[in-house]
């Protein structure tokens, strides 16, 4: 077993490390016995410059990246010497060094390989959170049938059979690896009733969420979107998310409102004639 052995086994099972690697081959970026953090690595990410915990030929390194091969899903692995020590695949890039001597690498937090994110049933006093089905989509025609809920949104309500070919791709999830999809429907406590819908739009790498929300019109006026949206916006602060933004139209003061209760304020920005909104700051290592 080599002496890299034993922190490639922990990053592989998630586990974010501190280690003191010997040697000057990564001098001056890593002096002998300086302390790294390494975390679990998104292979997919990671560019000519990082410096990574790799497998190559059966020896564990941590060195740099000095060239990438996208297509065969590969990177080539050197010191910080000119000596290269080979390529290898992106099931043997194992972590990246986030800090050397607590000082942050740039860009490396980006890169931490993040589980998977799936929506999970959530619950508030007076609703349950249902991950979204296409088996909904019968109800929930009913339930967005008034064309009022397009007033600020655009668009006409769905037939059955199209909402349930839209839930069925929502279900599926993003074809985009490096976004989440996350939606529920709102089905009322006592009467099993469903009333609404929320969604997260998530892009872990950049520690974001964009939120949406629909209220049946007969719903409406009784605070179950604002109740439904803080429940999402508590559970994204258990996830790789620092900031929550909402895009709301000028003249919605009601959907206004629900951006208000889970913490978002207008800014200046806009985007399709409506106003972004966003959480005031971030956690440490957010992205703005």
């Amino acid at each position: 077993m080599g002496m890299l052995d034993p922190q490639a086994d922990r990053i592989g099972r998630g586990e974010t490390v501190e280690f003191r690697p010997t040697g000057g081959s990564m001098v001056p970026l890593v002096h002998s016995r300086q302390k790294v953090r390494v975390a679990p690595a998104d292979p997919a990410l990671v560019e000519v410059g990082d410096i990574v915990l790799a497998r190559v030929a059966g020896t564990v390194y941590l060195h740099l990246v000095s060239a990438v091969d996208v297509p065969r899903r590969r990177v080539q692995i050197s010191n910080n010497h000119g000596r290269v020590n080979g390529w290898t695949g992106h099931d043997r890039v194992l972590g990246i060094c986030l800090a050397v001597d607590d000082v942050p690498r740039p860009g490396a937090a980006a890169k931490v390989r993040r589980p998977p994110v799936r929506p999970v049933a959530l619950a508030t006093a007076r609703l349950e959170l249902l991950p979204l089905l296409p088996e909904h989509a019968d109800e929930m025609s009913l339930v967005l049938a008034d064309p009022a809920l397009h007033a600020f949104t655009g668009g006409v309500p769905l037939s059955p059979d199209a909402l349930r070919a839209r839930y069925g791709r929502l279900a599926a999830g993003s074809p985009d690896p490096a976004v989440v999809w996350a939606n529920w429907v709102l089905r009322l406590r006592g009467t099993g009733r469903l009333v609404g819908t929320v969604q997260a739009t998530i892009t872990p790498a950049h520690g974001l969420a964009e939120l949406a929300w629909v209220v049946g019109v007969p719903w409406q006026g009784r605070g179950f979107a604002s109740e439904a949206a803080r429940a999402l916006a508590a559970w994204l602060e258990r996830l790789p998310v620092d900031r929550l933004v909402a895009h709301v139209h000028p003249d919605h003061a009601a959907s206004a409102a629900v951006a208000r209760a889970c913490g978002l304020r207008p800014t200046g920005q806009r985007q399709d004639g409506e106003v972004r909104w966003q959480s005031p700051g971030t956690r440490p290592g957010a992205h703005a």
